[in-house]
């Protein structure tokens, strides 16, 4: 998957996220982000910072600070 490919893929899966209620959104983000995670352990993703199989710890630690932050968004709003 190439980067262009992959940009695609992060705007439509914003998108649908805008879409869905607020309790979906972080399952929705959890699945997102671990589904990269797969993808990146069979083949590297190629962006920067993520060239290597190794590299997929990077993925879950974005995956962690993304749910927390949609967590406390989903508490405060």
């Amino acid at each position: 998957m190439n980067a262009k490919a992959m940009q695609r893929f992060l705007v439509a899966a914003a998108l649908t996220l805008a879409k869905m209620g607020k309790k979906s959104v972080t399952k929705a983000i959890a699945v997102l982000l671990l589904l990269a995670m797969a993808v990146h352990i069979i083949k590297p993703l190629g962006l920067p910072g993520l060239k290597r199989r190794a590299d997929f710890w990077k993925i879950a630690i974005f995956a962690f600070a993304i749910w927390t932050v949609a967590l406390v968004i989903n508490e405060v709003f």
